[in-house]
């Protein structure tokens, strides 16, 4: 049997990790990457820019603020995985704009508050 029969039948690699399957050094390494992100951020649309850029967004999850994979759309951690609490956020950027969405607590971030439609 050749090489790609082989992956054929082994299929895609799984790429997502999550915090519940993190080994302590990977959660380490995504500590140092992301948490600068948020102690530099001036506003939740600058915050939001800086982890598209790494590759991740932000977004409500029965009603916790989670991390989440731009690749695949699951979720990484939350909050308090990092070792942040929403509430010291609000403090410093102020209260985050968000787009409800399902009937759990979900929501989406927005970079910046909408303009009222005016007729």
């Amino acid at each position: 049997m050749n090489i790609e029969k082989e992956i054929e039948q082994v299929g895609a690699p799984a790429t997502t990790i999550t915090s519940q399957d993190m080994d302590c050094e990977t959660a380490a390494l995504l500590r140092a990457v992301i948490r600068p992100l948020f102690a530099g951020a001036a506003s939740w649309a600058g915050l939001a820019s800086s982890l598209y850029e790494k590759g991740y967004q932000l977004t409500f999850q029965k009603g916790r603020l989670c991390l989440l994979d731009n690749s695949s759309g699951s979720r990484v951690c939350g909050l308090r995985f990092l070792g942040l609490e929403l509430k010291d956020l609000v403090r410093r950027l102020g209260r985050p704009v968000v787009v409800a969405r399902g009937h759990d607590a979900d929501g989406d971030l927005l970079a910046k508050r909408p303009q009222p439609h005016r007729s």
